[in-house]
């Protein structure tokens, strides 16, 4: 008991020379001291851990993924992104629904800057990770609401405007509006997709950040070889794709069993449900996706507060 104490009154130290509302540095190191810790410890110590910061539990729980995303990187990477973070730890939450790569990618080129927003954050990400998502700012979660079309905007074939002019235009348009109360949605390219669908593709690729996060290559790599080649699965990529039934089948053969799987892979277990449930287009394979995810967070409270909150932290409900 007198090394759990002190083992804690350690961690309490490092937590208050480590404020995530301190420099990029600081909030980085606190991320990355959370994430070890959640590796290190068991579920009930971990908790005790986290209470004693003194953090909100919201807080907490980003600085956890930020942690557990800059893990995912090898060394000189982690230094490259950490160089370009701002010192904000919610837009630094934000860029880490990059994939490891993208993140990379982002600080490397310098669209990752100091000086980023959580605004221009979610405006980069989402960019990057689906480029094609045509839904404006505001309009999530608006898709069943009754509303009145009001007014069209029209460029005449001979009047040319380049990306930079478009987006300027949209600016303004978009900052008319909110003055007026009233939302700017952007046409979509193919004039197919419904704000419904549009709501279902940017929560598929927030899942599919969620699943990268929580079953990383670094992981991967540890796993058994045989269970790998039993599964035929060479890359994280593959297990994240895999069919549920493989997925799980992998995760309990390589990693635990059984008994560990729920304790172990839970959030992964979830993630991949919502993932499913989001991607695919076929309505029964969604309902009954949708009937697992409730049976799994009905029977395990954990569960549901770690879906609920991540999805309230990025505004689906």
């Amino acid at each position: 008991m007198t090394d759990i104490v002190a083992a804690m009154e350690t961690f309490q130290r490092f937590v208050a020379e480590n404020p995530y509302s301190g420099s990029a540095e600081q909030i980085v190191t606190l991320s990355l001291g959370i994430a070890e810790a959640s590796n290190r410890l068991d579920t009930s110590t971990f908790r005790l851990y986290a209470e004693q910061t003194g953090i909100g539990d919201k807080v907490f729980s980003k600085l956890k993924v930020v942690g557990k995303t800059l893990l995912s990187l090898q060394e000189k990477e982690r230094r490259d992104v950490v160089k370009q973070l701002p010192a904000s730890y919610s837009t630094i939450h934000v860029l880490c629904s990059l994939s490891a790569e993208e993140l990379v990618t982002g600080a490397r080129s310098g669209a990752i800057t100091p000086s980023m927003s959580v605004r221009t954050a979610k405006d980069y990400t989402k960019q990057v990770r689906f480029p094609a998502l045509a839904a404006a700012d505001g309009e999530k979660g608006r898709w069943g609401t009754k509303q009145e079309h009001l007014y069209g905007v029209y460029r005449p074939e001979e009047v040319a405007l380049g990306a930079e002019q478009l987006q300027s235009l949209q600016e303004a348009l978009r900052r008319a509006c909110e003055e007026y109360g009233v939302v700017l949605r952007v046409a979509n390219t193919d004039g197919t997709r419904t704000l419904k669908q549009q709501e279902r593709a940017e929560r598929e690729v927030f899942w599919r950040g969620v699943l990268e996060r929580e079953l990383t290559s670094k992981w991967f790599k540890g796993m058994p070889e045989e269970v790998k080649k039993q599964f035929n699965l060479k890359t994280i990529g593959e297990l994240h794709e895999t069919p549920l039934r493989s997925f799980t089948g992998f995760l309990i053969n390589a990693d635990g069993g059984k008994k560990e799987f729920w304790e172990k892979h839970g959030q992964a277990y979830v993630a991949k449900l919502n993932y499913l449930m989001d991607k695919t287009e076929d309505r029964a394979q969604r309902f009954n996706l949708k009937r697992r995810l409730e049976s799994v967070v009905a029977e395990r409270r954990e569960l549901a507060v770690w879906n609920n909150t991540l999805l309230k932290q990025i505004g689906f409900i």
